[in-house]
């Protein structure tokens, strides 16, 4: 009885585990998306790291949110990734807007966070652009032996589906934010997505709730949340059974979710 006991135990925390997804590396404490962000949130813990991806002029994969390069650089540098080279990229201070400390950090290409993210870790890769970006990312995940931990996560259905279509051995999510999405019209969103063959959705986690996970589970789809930085919420959400919480803050949410857990 006391084995069967043991295994039930071991059971429930199981199912109580949740991923802790770095967002955009840990990008409350370094330069979001630059190589010290990234190490930041491995430092932490991670289960796995968040980056958003441009093309640039000459075909590489630029590692930045923005469309250019005005708010990393602190208002100094202007360009625009889809007009610019990796060259040009690589000589913006992509740190300094963080802190004295970060000065030296710049603009990483996909290839670079590659190398650092280990193999056991899972790297989402959000392509911030259009289905243009495909030509360069397949070849080089391809290539990289670890399609299996990479995730492709869009707001564009189209790049999403497109991402699982070319890169089948990669999982492929669905964004969908609340300021384009209402709780109502999530129990459509799954089922577009299921049609699409997509692996799951990942959703602002203000329209997430324990009965919309239940039908992207029917559905087959696994089930992710952004961008989490209370540890509160987190807990909420983690009774909900979700796969995964994306954060800026690491360190709280693993600290609580992991403890919750381990109990």
């Amino acid at each position: 009885m006391v084995f069967v006991a043991v295994l039930i135990l071991i059971s429930s925390s199981a199912a109580l585990a949740v991923e802790v997804v770095g967002h955009r590396g840990a990008a409350f404490y370094a330069p979001e998306n630059t190589i010290a962000s990234v190490k930041k949130a491995l430092e932490m813990g991670v289960d796995g790291v968040e980056i958003d991806v441009y093309l640039t002029k000459d075909k590489k994969i630029a590692v930045i949110h923005d469309k250019d390069t005005k708010r990393v650089s602190g208002g100094a540098s202007m360009l625009k990734v889809a007009e610019s080279t990796c060259e040009e990229l690589k000589k913006v201070d992509a740190g300094s807007f963080k802190g004295v400390a970060f000065k030296d950090e710049k603009i990483p290409m996909l290839e670079e966070v590659l190398d650092v993210v280990p193999a056991g870790k899972k790297l989402f890769i959000e392509i911030k652009c259009g289905v243009e970006i495909m030509q360069s990312l397949v070849p080089m995940i391809q290539n990289s032996g670890r399609a299996e931990t990479i995730v492709i996560i869009s707001f564009s259905l189209d790049v999403a589906a497109l991402a699982k279509l070319t890169l089948p051995r990669c999982e492929s999510y669905w964004l969908l934010d609340a300021d384009f999405f209402s709780s109502a019209k999530i129990e459509d969103a799954i089922k577009i997505a299921a049609a699409n063959k997509l692996d799951g959705l990942d959703i602002d986690y203000k329209l997430a709730s324990a009965e919309v996970i239940r039908k992207s589970r029917a559905a087959g789809l696994k089930f992710y949340v952004w961008t989490v930085d209370t540890p509160e919420t987190a807990l909420i959400l983690k009774s909900y059974g979700l796969d995964g919480i994306t954060t800026n803050k690491p360190d709280a949410i693993i600290e609580r979710v992991r403890e919750k857990t381990a109990r």
